[in-house]
């Protein structure tokens, strides 16, 4: 895809790429800009008609078959003529130790951003059983992405009969159309008012003064950690009675639960946390595949011995300002030196809407494997809440350089106790100082 006779149209990266791109320039190795998913496959797999579908998911979407060099400092994306996706299969002994190790093999092997952002393997394990691993590049990916990519390729497959697949109707608006949109209004000055919006909100905030190891960070690369684990049913449950008594959404109960423990950890009244926001503001947007996505700092402030109501009150005002100004990252707003406390977007929660890469092929029983251990994240710490039918499932990415395992489970059993907690008794303190 680096034949530039392929070209179909270039334009220079949108803001969230150039960030992307500084980061990965800067922390190299570090930057775990992989964005994997892996799909157990049980069934008879029709390998003509999964190739075809994966051709005609390129199709669809131009971020996937988009390239991107840096020319004269700067990160430019050229989109290609369509062209079939290599789909490499692999075998494996199917042990869940060797499963595990070739995962983890497959996301740590760098991209070549000047052929492709996107690798599919195929894993065999068993005669009717396989993994499917979709790995896309973050310049050409999010979250809300995930769940755009996995319904259509469940469209797209179709077992038993002809290898073409259907060539899709293209999405009204593509990836270069709204990275030029973005780039018109921030050059118009139609963003400087949520610019200044979140320089006053963030001024004189700080991380919270969460001790993880005794010395704190450390220097070296990062150790990546994950920890995925299933929120017990009283905490889920829980949970959704606060969504319905307050009438509130699993995103803004979920963070008042989250800062209530941080509170109980450090006696912090005041702190930031970072999150992301899809940054979906038009309709042509929804099938939109991409990196729109935005880092966002929400600052949480709450009165001395908070009651939950309290916390939440504070969530759900920072949620509801947020959501109108998300078109401007987190590392665009302008600050004078020292106005904030640095690595204030290194502690992060989100709730992923879920099943956000729920996949279903016709013919074959598909579920979601979790990703390799020590895939890694750009943050310290991130916690993701994933909403499923059947109850709320869970991811803690962390370096472990400066959080101990240990510690990290600690930290997933004090948010399921503190859900149950505020759920039976809103109105009294969610805890008192005191650090962990």
């Amino acid at each position: 895809m680096n034949d530039v006779t392929t070209v179909e149209r270039s334009a220079p990266a949108s803001l969230g790429q150039r960030l992307l791109g500084l980061m990965e320039h800067y922390r190299g190795g570090e930057s775990p800009l992989a964005v994997p998913v892996f799909y157990r496959l049980a069934g008879p797999l029709d390998h003509a008609a999964l190739r075809a579908a994966l051709d005609a998911l390129v199709d669809r979407h131009e971020a996937l078959r988009t390239t991107y060099e840096t020319s004269r400092r700067r990160l430019v994306q050229h989109v290609h003529e369509p062209r079939p996706v290599p789909l490499e299969s692999l075998r494996t002994d199917g042990t869940p130790a060797a499963l595990e190790g070739v995962m983890r093999d497959l996301v740590r092997t760098p991209f070549d951003l000047g052929v492709s952002p996107v690798r599919a393997t195929l894993l065999e394990v068993a005669p009717e059983e396989s993994v499917l691993m979709l790995n896309i590049h973050h310049l050409s990916t999010d979250g809300w992405s995930g769940g755009v990519l996995a319904g259509d390729l469940g469209r797209l497959y179709r077992p038993g009969g002809s290898a073409v697949a259907p060539r899709p109707e293209r999405p009204p608006m593509q990836y270069m159309d709204f990275s030029e949109w973005q780039r018109d209004r921030f050059e118009s000055g139609a963003l400087t008012g949520q610019q200044e919006f979140w320089r006053s909100r963030l001024a004189g905030a700080q991380p919270p003064a969460l001790v993880g190891r005794p010395t704190g960070r450390a220097d070296g690369a990062q150790r990546p950690g994950t920890h995925t684990f299933d929120l017990p049913e009283s905490a889920a449950a829980s949970l959704a009675e606060i969504c319905r008594s307050q009438r509130t959404t699993t995103f803004a109960a979920g963070l008042a639960v989250f800062s209530s423990v941080l509170h109980t950890y450090t006696g912090d009244t005041d702190f930031g946390l970072a999150s992301m926001f899809a940054n979906r503001l038009r309709p042509e947007l929804a099938d939109t595949v991409g990196f729109l996505t935005n880092l966002l700092v929400l600052r949480v402030k709450m009165p001395q011995r908070p009651t939950f109501g309290d916390v939440l009150e504070a969530t759900q005002d920072i949620v509801f300002d947020a959501l109108g100004n998300q078109e401007i990252p987190y590392h665009l707003v302008p600050q004078a030196q020292g106005e904030r406390g640095a690595g204030l977007e290194n502690i992060l929660f989100q709730v992923m809407a879920g099943p956000e890469y729920q996949l279903s092929l016709d013919g074959l029983e598909v579920s979601q494997l979790a990703p390799p251990d020590g895939s890694g994240s750009r943050f310290d710490l991130e916690f993701a809440l994933i909403p499923e039918r059947a109850g709320v499932q869970g991811i803690v990415w962390y370096d472990q350089r400066r959080f101990e395992s240990s510690w990290v489970r600690r930290l997933v059993d004090d948010f399921a106790r503190m859900a149950v907690h505020v759920a039976e008794h809103p109105d009294r303190p969610v805890g008192e100082g005191g650090r962990r």
